[in-house]
């Protein structure tokens, strides 16, 4: 069995991959720094949790301009547009805009998790990279493969 799909680094590619990052690693540590602020400096009247909830919220006023020029910028800069396949023994990944193939084992995917919607394949490589299939797009047999190679992760 050989899933083939074509990935490309476009502003959405990369703004869910923001998001999906800060759903799963940074949010719970942004919660906590902000619960710890509002514990060392409470805003007057309002106690140690409305505190970090204000503190936390105006983070994320500013966290969402920051992702939204970051994601811009990286998708400006980057111009990834690759044929992807996935089969039991390897990922070979096709550029279109070069003509480089890259084989890469699976151990080169450190994380594959399947959710609602989407399957999300992080992978091992310097800058944070993630590959998302949506599941609308992936057949009930290709669905099983990735469910089977969830287990082998």
């Amino acid at each position: 069995m050989a899933v083939i799909k074509r990935i490309q680094s476009n502003y959405n590619s990369i703004l869910r991959a923001k998001i999906h990052f800060f759903l799963k690693k940074s949010l719970w540590m942004y919660l906590i720094s902000m619960f710890l602020i509002g514990y060392a400096i409470p805003i007057a009247s309002l106690g140690i949790f409305l505190s970090s909830l204000i503190y936390f919220f105006c983070l994320i006023i500013i966290l969402i301009p920051i992702y939204h020029f970051s994601a811009k910028a990286i998708a400006d800069k980057n111009s990834f547009d690759a044929d992807i396949e996935f089969n039991e023994q390897h990922i070979i990944i096709r550029h279109r805009n070069k003509a480089v193939v890259e084989t890469k084992e699976w151990d080169w995917v450190k994380k594959l998790d399947i959710t609602d919607r989407d399957v999300f394949l992080v992978v091992y490589n310097p800058n944070r990279f993630l590959i998302s299939l949506s599941k609308n797009s992936l057949s009930e047999s290709e669905l099983q493969f990735f469910e089977k190679k969830k287990g082998n992760i």
